[in-house]
C-alpha cells in the first residue's frame, strides 16, 4: 500500500500521532519525575516563571505531532526519528532563551531535554512501526 491513497481509503495517520503525542508527553513527564527524584534536581531553575515548561512542552507537542503524522508515508523512521528529537530538542532550548541565557544554557545541558528528545524519536519510530502493521493486508 505504498504511494497515494484513494478518498475512501481511511488515513488515521493524524489522529494516532495525537495519540501518540499525548503518550510522549505523559511519558516524559513520568520519566522527568523519576529523573528528578533519582538526582535530587530540580527540572526548573527557580526564578523561571510557572508557565515556560508547560508552554514549550506544548511547543514541542505540536512540533512532534507534526512529524510523526508526516513520518508515516516515509520508506523509513530514522530521519524522521532524528528530526523529532532535534525539533523537541531546540524547541525546549529556544524557549528557554527567550527567559535569558541562564535558562538556555541550563535547558541545553538539561538531563530532562535530552530524555524529552529521545521519547520524542522512540514516539516517532513507534508510531511508523504501529502504522506499518496496521496498514499491512490481512
Amino acid at each position: 500500500m505504498s504511494g497515494a491513497t484513494s478518498p475512501s481509503e481511511p488515513r488515521p495517520e493524524y489522529l494516532v500521532a495525537l495519540f501518540t503525542t499525548v503518550l510522549w508527553g505523559a511519558a516524559q513527564f513520568a520519566v522527568g519525575g523519576m529523573i528528578a527524584l533519582a538526582a535530587d534536581r530540580d527540572p526548573v531553575p527557580t526564578g523561571i516563571s510557572v508557565f515556560a515548561v508547560p508552554i514549550a512542552t506544548l511547543l514541542a507537542g505540536v512540533a512532534l505531532w507534526f512529524v510523526t503524522a508526516r513520518s508515516t508515508t516515509a520508506r523509513s523512521p530514522w530521519g524522521s526519528a532524528l528530526v523529532a528529537a532535534a525539533s523537541v530538542y531546540l524547541v525546549f532550548v529556544v524557549a528557554g532563551g527567550l527567559a535569558g541565557l541562564r535558562l538556555l544554557v541550563a535547558q541545553a545541558q538539561s538531563p530532562f531535554v535530552v530524555v524529552a528528545a529521545a521519547l520524542a524519536a522512540v514516539t516517532v519510530i513507534a508510531t511508523w512501526f504501529g502504522i506499518r502493521a496496521y496498514r499491512r493486508p490481512r
